[in-house]
């Protein structure tokens, strides 16, 4: 019998202790980045580590340091993260950190598109925040979306998924929901953000309190990542 294999997004987001952008890099490729932590991350179903800084980062470093990861088990996921020289890498990497679980919604209107020869960035938008049900904002974000798709892919747009919050075991429904789209262009994606249409097109009517956004890109040097 085959069994269904289901993937979920680790966004882990914090305060880094390190002062620049080097030394950063050196200390991740130290702690997540150790060949022997990578190996078992992949073992035990981490399929992809990618690490993100504010578009603004090169200007001014805030010390913001993003991770996406997609695990192809929560089970292996929790055992990597409960061994202790994990927790104490991730101690020495972050004064602050916040570690969420999310699972796709395959309600929302979710896409992708190969990236053109030559346009190999990858720049990342966020939106999270509450709704009031997850059928109700599947329903307006469907709509507001699917009038955005053709404007959005001529501005680079290579993917838009919709996650919503893993609840606790024995907990209620999660009605936290997070936005991820992935863009080859920081000028396209920043030109079609701030675009009348995009503003207009009721798509953040879907939240019941105001969300928070964010965009990210892959800070220099050379970082360990799969």
């Amino acid at each position: 019998m085959n069994q269904e294999m289901t993937f979920s997004l680790l966004t882990v987001l914090g305060k880094v202790n390190p002062t620049s952008v080097e030394a950063t890099c050196e200390l991740h490729n130290q702690t997540a980045g150790n060949p022997d932590g990578v190996a078992a991350a992949k073992y035990l179903g981490d399929m992809s580590h990618m690490t993100f800084m504010p578009t603004d980062y090169a200007d001014s470093f805030s010390g913001d340091l993003l991770f996406l990861d997609i695990w192809n088990s929560i089970e292996g996921m929790q055992k990597f993260f409960s061994d202790e020289q994990v927790q104490g890498g991730a101690n020495m990497m972050f004064a602050s950190r916040e570690a969420v679980l999310w699972n796709k919604l395959d309600s929302f209107l979710n896409y992708h598109f190969p990236s053109p020869t030559g346009y190999n960035d990858k720049i990342v938008g966020l939106v999270r925040g509450t709704v009031n049900s997850i059928e109700e904002a599947a329903n307006i974000h469907n709509k507001a979306n699917a009038s955005q798709v053709k404007a959005a892919r001529a501005n680079g747009l290579l993917s838009h998924e919709f996650y919503g919050r893993l609840a606790a075991p024995g907990s209620p429904e999660a009605l936290e929901v997070l936005g991820v789209d992935i863009w080859n262009s920081t000028e396209g994606m920043m030109k079609h953000y701030y675009s009348a249409e995009f503003q207009e097109s009721g798509l953040y009517a879907m939240f019941n309190a105001k969300p928070k956004s964010s965009t990210w890109v892959h800070p220099r040097g050379t970082w360990v990542e799969w």
